[in-house]
């Protein structure tokens, strides 16, 4: 694999020390900018001089106005620019297809398998790229990890538009709450989105649960100090990041029994699944007394995960053809 200067146009945590972060692993030399300003980004690609532009899914900031700026920008640089689609399938429609035709990437990486041949029809080559695990920021939790919390949740409310995300946390989290059964719950759209909360699971979770934002770098910590740590999915063909990450720190987890969970992982040896509100009960009040099968549990998943599912091992199966293209471009040879 040939080594590139890349220049990463985004300013979250979890985009930058996830892909960002393992492709510096693999040695190429990463310029990180989390400034909008055109002038401060076109000041940082002049001084890099990078060969490759990465730019991720759907933030306020990109679509706020710099999506149109991004051909011009990679025509005077003479950028090879990749765009990451990470809220495909879902989002496809409203917000992935606007930045391509937008931003005019010159390759995908798309975390749905069905939207490549969307973007191959748009006449820009794509690959299947899904989430995975950055290992460096998620260590193994041990047997020796003091285990704080009962039931852990992170993730933000996240119910702009109506998905399996819905049904999943029908599954996982309200159970928990009607039961009350002490849960914490960190990241934002909790409180705010309450009155819509009550209205569509007739309940909200209660003020004392929620802990707030958590910092991206913060959530390993989480994993490993949580019993039981909820997997809340969005897409039933489809697996969430934190998914691996919770996984692959070696935390117990309780999902929703999805199919792509069930065809990544193997039920009751690396996760725990779950179809009803009443089998979370159940699952609940069984593995909290279960120490030793918790962490059993755990440990496949961790194993799973890393030899599985890991940045560096995804960006090694999409490299192989998007190489040829950059140096195409760039005219290297």
């Amino acid at each position: 694999m040939q080594k590139y200067k890349i220049f990463f146009l985004d300013h979250r945590s979890y985009c930058l020390n996830s892909l960002g972060d393992s492709l510096a692993q693999m040695g190429h030399e990463i310029f990180y900018q989390s400034s909008w300003i055109s002038k401060e980004v076109e000041a940082g690609i002049a001084y890099f001089r990078p060969d490759i532009l990465i730019t991720v899914g759907f933030n306020y900031s990109l679509f706020g106005g710099f999506l149109e700026k991004i051909p011009d920008l990679c025509k005077k640089y003479h950028l090879y620019h990749i765009y990451w689609a990470t809220e495909d399938i879902i989002h496809y429609e409203s917000w992935s297809l606007k930045a391509v035709q937008t931003a005019k990437p010159d390759y995908v990486l798309t975390i749905h398998p069905d939207c490549v041949e969307k973007y191959n029809y748009l006449g820009i080559p794509a690959s299947y790229f899904n989430f995975a695990i950055n290992p460096r920021l998620f260590p193994k939790k041990s047997e020796e990890d003091v285990e704080t919390f009962d039931i852990a949740l992170i993730g933000n409310a996240h119910l702009i538009k109506r998905t399996y995300r819905y049904e999943s946390l029908e599954h996982l989290l309200f159970p928990l709450i009607n039961h009350n059964i002490t849960t914490h719950v960190w990241g934002s759209g909790w409180y705010k989105h309450r009155t819509l909360i009550k209205q569509e699971f007739k309940s909200t979770v209660p003020q004392e649960w929620l802990r707030g934002p958590l910092p991206y770098k913060s959530t390993s910590a989480v994993y490993r100090a949580s019993k039981i740590v909820l997997g809340i999915q969005n897409a039933e063909h489809q697996v969430t990041q934190r998914t691996f990450e919770i996984l692959g720190t070696g935390a117990f987890m309780i999902a929703s029994r999805t199919p792509a969970l069930q065809e990544m992982f193997v039920e009751n040896e690396d996760l725990v699944l779950t179809s009803s509100p009443e089998e979370t009960i159940e699952l609940v009040n069984y593995y909290l007394n279960q120490t030793e099968l918790r962490h059993k549990i755990g440990n496949n998943a961790r194993k799973k995960t890393l030899d599985n599912y890991t940045y560096c091992q995804q960006i090694e199966k999409v490299w192989p053809n998007i190489e040829p293209l950059i140096n195409q471009k760039l005219n290297i040879f």
